[in-house]
C-alpha cells in the first residue's frame, strides 16, 4: 500500500514537472501556466514587482459587466524595492525590470476592465477573475 502511494506521488510530481504547471508558492496559483511564464513571473517577483487587481466601487459591479455607469479602481504594478509604479506591464531593459513610472491609480468609469493576464494573476495576491 505504501509503495503504491509513493509510486502515485512520484508519477504525479513527474506529470506536474513535465506539464510545466507547477507554480511556486511565492506566486499566486489556481491557473495553468507554462514554465517560461512562471520563470518570468518569478524573476519579476524577485525584482520586487507585484500587481494590484482592479476593484469595483460597488457590489453591483462585476467582472464582465459592460455597463458604462460602473466605476472601478484601476489595476497597476508596484515595485516594493524601488517604490516605483507602472500602469503598463514592466519590461526588461539592460537586465532590469522597468515600468513606465506612470501613477495610474484612481477610479475610472466605463464598465469592467479586461480579464487579467496570466502574468498579472501570478503576481497578484487576491481579487480579479482567473485569466483564460
Amino acid at each position: 500500500m505504501t509503495q503504491r502511494i509513493l509510486s502515485f506521488t512520484l508519477l504525479f510530481s513527474l506529470y506536474l514537472t513535465a506539464s510545466g504547471s507547477e507554480i511556486p508558492p511565492e506566486l499566486r496559483g489556481g491557473i495553468e501556466a507554462d514554465k517560461k511564464l512562471i520563470a518570468k513571473a518569478t524573476e519579476m517577483q524577485k525584482a520586487g514587482w507585484s500587481y494590484t487587481m482592479p476593484v469595483p466601487k460597488t457590489k453591483k459591479s462585476s467582472w464582465g459587466d459592460s455597463d458604462p455607469r460602473t466605476t472601478w479602481w484601476r489595476g497597476y504594478w508596484t515595485n516594493k524595492t524601488t517604490q516605483s509604479t507602472s500602469a503598463l506591464t514592466p519590461i526588461k531593459l539592460d537586465g532590469k525590470w522597468r515600468g513606465d513610472r506612470n501613477v495610474n491609480r484612481g477610479w475610472r468609469r466605463g464598465g469592467s476592465p479586461r480579464r487579467p493576464s496570466k502574468l498579472e494573476w501570478l503576481l497578484s495576491k487576491h481579487g480579479g477573475i482567473p485569466p483564460k
